[in-house]
Formats: C-alpha cells, sequence, structure tokens
C-alpha cells in the first residue's frame, strides 16, 4: 500500500476544522445581535393600571307633597280614614329657617256610619303628629311634637258631610337637614249602637314625609 496517497485526503477534513473556530467564538461572545453590531434590545415599560373611583349613589329625597298635596287612606278597626293633606307654602320655600304649614281634612266612612237615627256616628278624639328631622348623612334627630285633644265629649264629628280639619306648623330646623318625618295618629271613637253613649276606640296611624329645600350652590 503506497503510504503517500493518504496525505491529500486529510486536508478537506483540516479545512472544515477551521471553519468551526469563528462559529466556537461567536458563541462565547453572547447575542448575535451584540456581535453583529445591532443595537441592544431596550424593554418597554409596564403600563400601570389606574383604578376608576366607583360613583357614589345618590338616593333622592322623598317628598309626598311634592305635586301640592297628598291622599291617604287609613284603616281604624272597620272604618276607613280619608285624608287630605297640602300646604299653602310652595315646596320650594319649605327651606330650613322657614314656618313650613300643613293643612289636613279627614272624612271617617264605615258600613255602620251614618247621620240618620239609626246609623252609628264616629268622631276623632286626638290627633298627634310627632317629627323627626333627618340629616344628609340619614342621621335623625326628635322634632316637635303637635297634639290636639278635643275638649268636647266624645270628640270632634267626622262623617260626611263633616270632617276633621285641622292645620299646623313645622318650625325652623336646623340647616343641614334634608327632610322632615311626620308621624301622624288619628284617635277614632265610633258608637257601640245608634244613640248609645258607649264607643270603641281605634287608632289610625299614618306617615308624611316632605322634602327641605337645599340652598343653591355658589
Amino acid at each position: 500500500m503506497n503510504r503517500r496517497s493518504l496525505k491529500p485526503s486529510l486536508k478537506p477534513f483540516v479545512a472544515a476544522a477551521g471553519l468551526l473556530l469563528p462559529l466556537t467564538a461567536l458563541t462565547a461572545c453572547g447575542s448575535v445581535s451584540a456581535v453583529a453590531g445591532l443595537p441592544a434590545a431596550t424593554t418597554s415599560p409596564t403600563a400601570t393600571a389606574t383604578a376608576t373611583p366607583t360613583p357614589v349613589a345618590v338616593t333622592p329625597v322623598q317628598n309626598d307633597l311634592a305635586l301640592g298635596s297628598a291622599h291617604h287612606e287609613l284603616q281604624a278597626g272597620g272604618m276607613t280614614l280619608a285624608v287630605n293633606y297640602w300646604s299653602t307654602l310652595d315646596m320650594g320655600k319649605w327651606t330650613a329657617e322657614a314656618a313650613k304649614p300643613i293643612q289636613l281634612a279627614a272624612t271617617i266612612t264605615g258600613p255602620n256610619l251614618g247621620t240618620a237615627k239609626k246609623q252609628q256616628k264616629a268622631y276623632v278624639s286626638n290627633f298627634t303628629v310627632t317629627s323627626s328631622l333627618v340629616a344628609a348623612d340619614g342621621t335623625t334627630t326628635t322634632g316637635p311634637t303637635v297634639q290636639d285633644t278635643s275638649r268636647q265629649t266624645p270628640g270632634y264629628l267626622a262623617m260626611a258631610p263633616y270632617a276633621y280639619s285641622t292645620s299646623f306648623v313645622v318650625p325652623a330646623v336646623p340647616a343641614g337637614t334634608r327632610s322632615v318625618e311626620m308621624l301622624i295618629s288619628y284617635d277614632v271613637l265610633e258608637q257601640s249602637a245608634p244613640g248609645a253613649a258607649d264607643y270603641s276606640k281605634q287608632t289610625a296611624t299614618d306617615t308624611i314625609t316632605v322634602a327641605i329645600a337645599q340652598p343653591e350652590a355658589k
């Protein structure tokens, strides 16, 4: 076998080995972009979420006299009180410092009631109003109390064509008061029989809430 014939066959392998050196150098130097002279990648700033404030729900102030008057029907045992409430003062003038009048008229009806001799009669013997003053934060304080007790026995005749009519005034209230809640009670006396001197008593209760007009924001 001729040994000189082996030498030419080693040259391709030596050249291939030489080609491996640049690749090894690239791997040792880091990223390809840095080696190639390209600018290094920059990191984008992370977006920060902004909290959206939760809207606060505003509860409208109740006003039973918003339309100028209110009609309520109340039960007193087997009898019914039909009551009309109104104010002679415009609702826009129901300010904290104003004197605020309320008027009412109540008529009693029932299956046994009437003005005929064979029918029973009914009377209002006592009328009471207890007020609560409601501030903007919902806290309440006790307001004035109004009471009307009949000076005649058994009371005020309150059947059609008659009615129990009265009025009272809500005086000045503290600044910041949003509404006045009124608990109203009627003590009703009904004859036990036509012409009898005995009476049964029933109490009817009602509530009226009126808003206080707030000063305009400056």
